[in-house]
């Protein structure tokens, strides 16, 4: 349990700092007002975290809200398992400086605040290391990049789906935190289930995690979809010729897999880069324009006999969701 005063410090502190830039020269977290007030009235409620469920609690909500308030700004942030993991170092780091800072009576809150400015500048360094050139020339605050799930109905259009010719299970992979496509298709009777980062209300059928620390059994699925997610993403690294492309490019080929013969993948934009690679022999590509600016793909997997799943990996597949 989060006491609420600690709770409101870490809310105000992500709402001020929301669109923080860490590569902004002389740009260190500043605290809050309510911070401050946490710091004078609150020191028992900081001492209780050297309880260490306590102190896990806090942790990882503030690992969680630094996560989201991250990929607000940038959907492009890479938060799977391993830099989600090393994002909680810094804050595990964090509340032991606020611990020990209680436990002698003194905030130093210049000497604090800079500290943690450096650890998430030396996090941002390590796991995102083309965003100290990106941002090097931006502002003190940073413009969001574009992002947002859009409707049910635009979704269908776009990714040319007929519900009344679904071959199902149907994952939607980065189906958005209201999954509007994924409820839509149950209420049509469809087993339908998906995955994203974030999900605004869990259900047995939806599961938050990042796409690429989810092993998709071979054979499993009868149609898979991502609308401006996954093969975004995708595009993202290899535009940038980053060395996650490598990473993005299994994933993508494990998808394909992942279907039941006949069952179809359908994404948008479309993977040009890839798509020619794929042997026809086992999948046919029909790719249609949807704007002036990209064009969506289907992929479908010739009828065919699928290779056995494979063993282990946190795999998301109709067994583990229902």
């Amino acid at each position: 349990m989060i006491s609420a005063l600690i709770r409101q410090s870490i809310d105000c502190q992500y709402q001020q700092h929301a669109r923080h830039n860490f590569f902004y020269p002389g740009n260190d977290i500043a605290w809050t007002d309510v911070t401050r007030r946490l710091t004078t009235d609150g020191a028992p409620e900081i001492l209780a975290l050297r309880d260490a469920d306590k102190a896990t609690a806090v942790v990882d909500y503030l690992t969680n809200s630094a996560r989201r308030t991250f990929c607000a700004v940038n959907q492009y942030f890479d938060m799977a398992t391993a830099n989600t993991n090393a994002l909680r170092e810094v804050y595990t780091a964090l509340v032991e400086d606020m611990v020990t800072a209680a436990s002698i009576g003194c905030f130093r809150e210049a000497q604090l605040t800079a500290r943690h400015t450096k650890r998430l500048q030396r996090w941002l360094q390590r796991t995102h290391p083309f965003l100290e050139t990106h941002y090097a020339n931006a502002g003190a605050q940073l413009e969001p990049v574009v992002c947002a799930e859009y409707a049910a109905a635009l979704q269908l259009n776009v990714l040319r789906l007929d519900p009344a010719t679904l071959m199902g299970p149907v994952l939607d992979i980065g189906c958005g935190p209201q999954a509007a496509l994924v409820r839509l298709l149950r209420q049509q009777g469809i087993a339908a289930y998906g995955v994203d980062r974030f999900i605004a209300s869990p259900e047995v059928y939806l599961k938050a995690g990042d796409w690429l620390d989810f092993v998709l059994p071979a054979g499993s699925w009868g149609t898979i979809v991502s609308n401006l997610s996954f093969s975004n993403h995708f595009l993202h690294h290899h535009h940038r010729n980053s060395p996650d492309c490598a990473r993005y490019a299994v994933k993508y080929m494990e998808i394909l897999r992942a279907l039941r013969p006949g069952g179809r993948y359908h994404y948008a934009p479309s993977l040009p880069m890839v798509e020619k690679y794929l042997s026809p022999e086992e999948f046919t590509v029909s790719t249609t324009p949807v704007t002036a600016q990209f064009s969506g793909t289907v992929v479908t997997r010739m009828p065919a006999t699928a290779p056995q799943a494979p063993s282990g990996g946190n795999a998301l597949s109709p067994l583990h969701c229902a």
